[in-house]
């Protein structure tokens, strides 16, 4: 009988640990299965390895996102421009736009940037697209079309790019615009911030409201610095360093006095 319960005993313990070995296996190829999903188009390519059709399509995704990125931290130097605005300062490569230029108010208005960042989108995406180059995959997509906007705390990216993915014979349609990219961004009240710059110099072209300026920046956790760029020229750096790895930097010019548009100006008039 005692020998009988050992022997039963035993065996149970035996399922317990089969059990727990299917369920530390199936556990196992879950998490397996999902990094591999996961795991960057590079990999791939230097492993050797054919990603699934879900992989392709994380890569566009990634692609979005690697470009709204970009688009945010160029239109960060350049002032909330992708393409140069009438005045601006030309740095060869880059430019700064002016925003106040001997009386002319030249800020653009948020509508604006964010038709700047979507045309940065739609001119540099399909090379990103180009590159997700598989043997068995073929990529085929029209022009892509985005729509940028600026909200607090973050700037959404909505690009209607159906992307038609041909595998082994067999083709599927990935809409692009179904998956928004959302990221953190400071940029709104970074444009408030432009703004009430700008408009200041309404009421009085040479003076500004440091403290009244000193507790906005307080208020949208940003820093504004002035710095002396040319005779008459202040270049104006608002800077935050919450949303991004490194700091993120918005800069544009001012100009005072009575000069006409000389040295590296440039005018598209």
């Amino acid at each position: 009988m005692k020998r009988g319960m050992k022997k039963s005993q035993v065996t149970i313990f035996i399922i317990i640990a089969v059990v727990l070995v299917v369920i530390g296996a199936a556990f196992f190829l879950a998490q397996y299965s999902k990094s591999k999903e996961e795991l960057s188009k590079e990999y791939f390519i230097q492993q050797g390895i054919e990603p699934s059709l879900k992989n392709i399509q994380e890569f566009s995704l990634d692609c979005l996102e690697e470009n709204a990125k970009n688009a945010l931290e160029l239109i960060g130097i350049q002032g909330g421009y992708y393409q140069k605005p009438t005045y601006y300062y030309d740095l060869e490569w880059a430019f700064l736009p002016y925003y106040y230029y001997n009386g002319e108010f030249l800020m653009p208005q948020q509508k604006t940037i964010e038709e700047q960042i979507s045309l940065y989108i739609n001119e540099n995406l399909p090379s990103c697209i180009d590159d997700i180059n598989f043997k068995n995959f073929k990529l085929s997509y029209a022009l892509p079309k985005t729509t940028t906007i600026i909200e607090q705390k973050q700037v959404t990216f909505t690009t209607d790019l159906p992307l038609s993915i041909e595998n082994k014979g067999k083709i599927s349609v990935f809409e692009l615009a179904e998956h928004p990219v959302s990221i953190d961004s400071s940029l709104f009240d970074i444009l408030k911030i432009a703004s009430y710059i700008t408009d200041s110099h309404k009421e009085n072209p040479d003076m500004i409201c440091i403290n009244c300026l000193a507790q906005l920046s307080k208020e949208k956790e940003v820093y504004v610095d002035f710095i002396a760029f040319e005779e008459d020229t202040t270049l104006v750096m608002i800077i935050e360093n919450k949303t991004m790895p490194e700091p993120y930097v918005f800069e544009f010019l001012n100009k005072y006095g009575e000069t006409e548009i000389e040295n590296n100006v440039t005018t598209d008039k």
